[in-house]
């Protein structure tokens, strides 16, 4: 499933730790990496050809850290602006994902924050953005990124196609590693306002029957399975659930109804992508 992945680096010390994750990543059949660093030409005007020389021996660095894990790299320097190129590369190499680190606490200095949020905008690829935190202070800090992420899956659906398309992921991610999943679905009151009592009760019984079929999906390749119901904002349940250490990771999709209904890039999605505190794999819809 995951076989090829684009690496995005921005050759920060952050994003060293960021080539730790793919020794979770092999979990899920991770074999193949596209380590990629774009020089942003508009900020560089007339330096580009230094900055690519001076980049040269850092990704080959990096490159030895990925290949002390036993993972095939191929190094991609590019002059240019982020988000497109880091979008154009996963197409040209067609690799099956996107790991992106994602600023968190205390890394003001880490380029990749701003370029996550605008990659997922664009990309077809999904794409694995990881919460990159300060933790500890002083000599006893490090760096929290990817913190076994196959362990404990939050999934939030909303039914949509793009929804079914990630729980397509889960079920592969099942297949590999048999992760505990939380299958959650927010109850939006303004969005049921229009039907009859009966009508809702209806609507949230199907919805559950719905949750239950993922369930036995689920639990037939192995995973421990439950179902969370709550009421209230689906962003906030989802980042609040991230903060509570349950979690190790979110799958979910980035459009769809209910609470992804923008045409790119939902809400929701956004909300958690700028604010959960655990990695986040964010499925695309088809386009």
């Amino acid at each position: 499933m995951f076989e090829k992945i684009l690496i995005a680096t921005d050759l920060s010390p952050a994003s060293d730790f960021l080539v730790q994750c793919p020794a979770d990543l092999k979990t899920i059949g991770m074999k193949q990496s596209v380590l990629a660093h774009v020089v942003y030409v508009a900020n560089t005007p007339g330096l580009e050809v230094l900055l690519e020389e001076k980049a040269k021996p850092q990704l080959e660095r990096q490159k030895g850290l990925l290949e002390q894990q036993g993972i095939e790299v191929t190094i991609a320097l590019e002059l240019g602006i982020p988000t497109q190129d880091l979008s154009d590369l996963a197409e040209r190499h067609d690799v099956a994902a996107i790991l992106i680190g994602s600023r968190g606490l205390g890394l003001t200095r880490s380029a990749l924050g701003g370029v996550s949020f605008k990659l997922l905008q664009i990309t077809r690829r999904p794409v694995f953005l990881s919460r990159m935190n300060i933790l500890g202070e002083g000599d006893q800090c490090r760096l929290s990124v990817c913190r076994r992420p196959f362990e404990n899956i939050l999934f939030p659906t909303d039914f949509s196609d793009t929804s079914e398309r990630a729980f397509a992921y889960v079920e592969n991610i099942a297949r590999e590693s048999r992760p505990a999943v939380t299958l959650l679905h927010v109850l939006e009151d303004q969005h049921t306002t229009h039907l009859s009592r009966r009508g809702m009760e209806e609507q949230k019984s199907l919805d559950m029957r719905r949750l239950e079929e993922m369930q036995r999906r689920l639990e037939k390749l192995g995973s421990q399975v439950v179902i969370e119901w709550p009421s209230g904002s689906p962003g906030e349940e989802i980042v609040n659930l991230s903060r509570e250490g349950r979690f190790s990771l979110v799958v979910m999709g980035n459009q769809g109804k209910g609470f992804f209904r923008e045409a790119l890039f939902g809400s929701v999605a956004n909300e958690v992508a700028r604010a959960a505190e655990i990695p986040v794999l964010f499925i695309p819809a088809v386009r």
